[in-house]
């Protein structure tokens, strides 16, 4: 059986980390797998992975969450000192150890998820045979900076895999050396339920961080209530945004309203999709966005800013709506207008479960083995 190393940063909670665990579910029938991940954060992975899988952490202690920004606020200068040289360390560490494992890497397929990794393996793996693979999962924002250090990391990689068409389009002609293809990140969630759509609730899910907007939907909520105050929103995630989130909703007096649950999973999650009527992003920037899968499956409507490229590439063809230029006032409206129309609501679920079996896991894997594997061997 063929190896395949998979080099993650962390298995914390995470886009990335959430497509880490669905790779090696499409892989763990036909591959031996190992998962490098630099740090370990938790004493489990927050996603599943089959018992079969080999994880093995570089850095396990020295880890805590220390805000410099509150330090700073409490004038604690000598303690600052220390944590920037605490996390000097610590970054020197993992490249360090990144190094000495990719140096000894006995596998058929190395997998990387993110720069930091793409540049380790494509100077010390420059002459292997092991097949070099890097998977892109940022939107570039037309950062030269950012697209410069990307298309230099990969320069000796086999094969760069691309989870959306405006990705492929943008790098295939700048990238020359590796094989650029296009393959989206695949969804897999057990059972068929779907909501009845009799709610007027929203759901958004995401990590509370500056990129996902969520202090906009808030102000989106804000006019949907002004003139629909029957209308609910739920927040499903966690972050270090999510006390000040919390502090913001409140300040708009719209706790009632509002409801940020901290991060579910299983069950819990299941149960918020399944009782929502429609499913909200107003990511600032998302590449792919595999939230919106997931609310498909559940048959939800999707709406999102088109500012999200994922969201751009997911619900195109009127297969959700996008609402151009990051419009609050066209949102709230758009929400209210879709909440209160049953027609409306079925069409777009119809939309959702026709779109969603493009990314099934059996499928995409199978783009996998026809782009990849079998024209490796």
């Amino acid at each position: 059986m063929q190896k395949i190393t998979i080099l993650a940063l962390h298995l914390d909670f995470g886009g990335i980390e959430k497509y880490i665990s669905l790779l090696c579910k499409m892989f763990e029938k036909d591959f031996d797998i190992e998962i490098i991940s630099t740090y370990k954060f938790r004493e489990i992975p927050a996603f599943n992975f089959d018992n079969n899988i080999k994880i093995k952490y570089l850095i396990t202690d020295n880890l805590e969450n220390v805000s410099i920004k509150k330090l700073l606020k409490n004038k604690k200068f000598i303690k600052i000192l220390k944590e920037i040289l605490r996390r000097s360390k610590i970054k020197r560490l993992a490249k360090t150890s990144n190094i000495k494992v990719i140096q000894s890497l006995a596998s058929d397929y190395v997998i990387t998820t993110r720069t930091f990794h793409n540049s380790l393996v494509n100077k010390y793996l420059k002459n292997s045979n092991i097949i070099k693979i890097a998977t892109e999962h940022n939107y570039h924002n037309n950062d030269r900076k950012y697209i410069k250090k990307f298309i230099k990391s990969v320069t000796n990689f086999d094969y760069v895999v691309h989870c959306t068409q405006e990705l492929y389009d943008f790098y295939k002609d700048k990238i020359k050396n590796a094989k650029n293809i296009l393959i989206p990140n695949p969804v897999y969630i057990e059972g068929n339920n779907i909501s009845s759509l009799n709610n007027k609730n929203i759901l958004a899910v995401g990590r509370i961080s500056p990129e996902k907007g969520f202090f906009d939907l808030v102000d989106v909520m804000e006019i949907v209530n002004s003139l629909d105050k029957d209308i609910y929103l739920t927040i499903c995630g966690d972050g270090y945004q999510i006390s000040d989130l919390k502090s913001y909703i409140e300040s708009k007096k719209l706790d009632k309203n509002i409801i940020v649950t901290g991060f579910l999973g299983g069950k819990d999650l299941e149960n918020k999709y399944l009782n929502a009527s429609t499913f909200v992003m107003t990511s600032i920037t998302e590449a792919f966005g595999l939230v919106i899968l997931e609310a498909m499956h559940y048959g939800l409507p999707c709406i999102s800013f088109s500012s999200a490229s994922g969201a751009r590439y997911l619900l195109k063809d009127s297969t959700g709506i996008l609402i151009d230029n990051r419009n609050k006032d066209k949102m709230a409206r758009t929400i209210i207008d879709l909440l209160n129309d049953k027609n409306s609501l079925l069409y777009y679920q119809n939309k959702s479960l026709n779109k969603v079996k493009e990314f099934d896991l059996e499928h995409i894997y199978k783009k996998w083995k026809d782009l990849i594997f079998d024209k490796v061997n």
